[in-house]
């Protein structure tokens, strides 16, 4: 969350998104309008997080399984939209390597994406898939638009970790809350 807002800032360095997500939330803080706790479905069922910067999977989860009780609206931003990516790979040992190479091909086929996807898991061909209109409507009418996911933004591992150490280095100076 800190990161993509930094990158919302419109910083394009991971570093200076790192810094700047960290005086967004300084500003959040001092202005009173930081909850400082990990916000979950029942922290946001509770109102005790009314708003709650999370992966859209999670929020879009969280909106079914809380069934209106409250009502909940997933926004994805206009900017800083920050791609968290998983990576599956196949061993050089493995005992049956053509096995975990066909797992592979359907992970990334249409059915295996779309299989990622009722689970509100963006696969890496979502916007593929919505453009050759590939995803069925009653599970696009689930989801944010289309559109809101052309600008995400995929950093580097070197990318999260200069992010990632900008931000946990300076966050006690920065914002000065202590996240539960």
């Amino acid at each position: 969350a800190v990161y993509a807002a930094g990158i919302a800032a419109g910083e394009k360095d991971a570093t200076k998104a790192g810094e700047a997500g960290l005086a967004f939330f300084g500003e959040l803080n001092k202005a009173g309008n930081l909850v400082p706790v990990i916000g979950k479905s029942a922290s946001l069922a509770q109102g005790s997080t009314p708003i709650v910067i999370a992966w859209d999977y999670n929020g879009l989860s969280w909106r079914d399984t809380l069934k209106g009780n409250p009502p909940v609206e997933v926004v994805v931003p206009a900017s800083g939209v920050n791609a968290g990516v998983y990576v599956q790979a196949i061993s050089a040992f493995a005992p049956h390597p053509n096995a975990a190479k066909l797992w592979m091909e359907y992970l990334y086929s249409d059915e295996g994406q779309l299989g990622y996807l009722k689970g509100y898991c963006h696969p890496i061909r979502f916007n593929d898939l919505a453009k050759n209109k590939k995803i069925p409507q009653d599970l696009l009418d689930k989801l944010p638009p289309a559109a809101a996911y052309e600008k995400a933004v995929f950093p580097t591992l070197e990318e999260q970790e200069a992010g990632k150490t900008a931000i946990t280095g300076k966050w006690d100076s920065v914002v000065g809350a202590n996240v539960q």
